[in-house]
């Protein structure tokens, strides 16, 4: 007893608490400010970029590591959201919240996009006029036609142009800004719901907090106006609902190749089922509705295959260096060694993913990861690539610091497994 007659006992666990979430709050500011400097060292600045962001990743596995052993995570306490905690982590918020509305409010108001977009809208007024936009020149950049071939098409999936088609028909700019901010909204949100199954409510708020704080989000959603989180929104959902929903899963898979192949090429293998269970009726489901997602793409390649391929596929494989990567003024053997490194990486994943029963909080950070080596070993590293990794980043630094496995998507992703069993062995 103390001498106010508290007990010690009922301290220390406070005190414990309060020390381990003082620890989590001082990584998630470390990680904000490093991710700060990736974000500004962009054009001329490859190698830095480089060389924090696998800074940032090692760092970050090893973290998962050291906080995924036995001894330590029993130790965790665990941290209950009380409403003192929501009010105040609500209040931090409101600065980010702000920051994101004055920048919208800014763009809004003076657009200024870059291709991405711009093509994105000219590809949707071609697709609504029944013409093949991987065959009419959408992308009139010089990259476009530096190499020879034809490669002025969309360099997109046909669901990015039906996606932007509202401000391909109102030619609004601005309407851009708006899809953006809903898909801004869809990702804090999953982030939200991802983050508090697989770790603790305080550090849910704090892997959204993570996401409103960082100014690289709303300045490429709201500045150049890019348009990755279409892609990267249904890898979320996909893996919030993959626990339960296996078709829904596979269809959000397939949606998201339908709008942009990477990085969800790389994230869906990690989304599928294991390799054990393909034929089981779970992963009948996922691969059906993958299929599903995936028509629109087998439908544009099925109508010109040569200019699908060149602008989707060889724009890519050939594409030149540019200073945003570390390559750059490098011998094109170096190229070659990432890539055939990019491919090792890329394929192990989906080895040890097909192959083994891995946790939830497993197969985030390996999509963390992967989506990390796609911006390293890739011919450029631009700024709106950082989007594809950043939400699962924001959820493994959640999960690094949560005791678990108390967590509901685990719970309901056994409850399903084993009813699929039964069912699948007749029970």
């Amino acid at each position: 007893m103390t001498r106010d007659g508290t007990s010690t006992s009922s301290i220390a666990p406070i005190a414990r608490a309060a020390v381990w979430l003082a620890v989590a709050a001082a990584v998630f500011i470390g990680a904000w400010y490093v991710i700060g400097v990736i974000e500004a060292a962009s054009w001329d600045a490859g190698v830095r970029r480089a060389e924090t962001s696998l800074a940032l990743l090692l760092v970050t596995l090893g973290l998962v590591v050291v906080t995924g052993s036995r001894p330590l995570r029993n130790h965790i306490p665990r941290a209950k959201l009380g409403w003192p905690v929501f009010v105040l982590l609500c209040c931090v918020s409101l600065p980010a919240l702000y920051t994101h509305s004055i920048l919208f409010a800014r763009r809004f108001e003076s657009p200024h996009l870059n291709d991405i977009p711009l093509t994105t809208m000219a590809a949707a007024r071609v697709l609504m006029s029944g013409e093949n936009p991987y065959r009419a020149p959408v992308d009139p950049r010089e990259e476009s036609r530096a190499q020879g071939r034809n490669y002025d098409g969309f360099k997109y999936m046909p669901l990015m142009a039906v996606l932007y088609s509202p401000a391909a028909l109102l030619h609004s700019d601005r309407a851009v800004i708006v899809i953006n901010a809903i898909l801004d909204a869809l990702t804090a949100v999953l982030i939200v719901l991802i983050a508090r199954s697989v770790s603790d409510p305080i550090l849910a708020g704090f892997a959204v907090l993570l996401y409103l704080w960082l100014s690289i989000v709303p300045r490429q959603l709201f500045g150049p106006g890019v348009t990755d989180l279409a892609a990267v929104v249904p890898l979320l959902a996909a893996f919030w609902i993959g626990a339960t929903r296996p078709m829904v899963s596979g269809l959000l898979v397939g949606v998201s190749l339908s709008m942009k192949l990477v990085p969800a090429l790389a994230i869906a293998p990690i989304l599928a089922p294991p390799l054990a269970r393909w034929g089981h009726a779970e992963g009948r489901r996922f691969w059906a509705g993958l299929l599903c997602g995936f028509v629109p793409v087998m439908a544009y390649f099925a109508w010109s295959p040569a200019d699908f391929l060149n602008n989707v596929l060889f724009f890519n494989v050939f594409r030149p260096v540019d200073s945003t990567s570390w390559m750059d003024g490098h011998p094109a053997s170096w190229r070659l060694a990432a890539t055939v490194l990019l491919v090792l990486v890329l394929a192990g994943g989906t080895l040890f993913r097909w192959t083994s029963q891995p946790s939830l909080r497993t197969r985030v950070v390996v999509m963390f990861a992967l989506s990390v080596s796609l911006t390293l070993l890739g011919p450029v590293n631009h700024g709106n690539y950082q989007l594809w990794w950043i939400p699962w980043f924001a959820v493994v630094l959640a999960a690094c610091f949560s005791r678990g496995p108390e967590d509901k998507l685990e719970v309901r992703s056994q409850k399903y497994e084993v009813r699929s069993a039964d069912f699948a062995g007749g029970g």
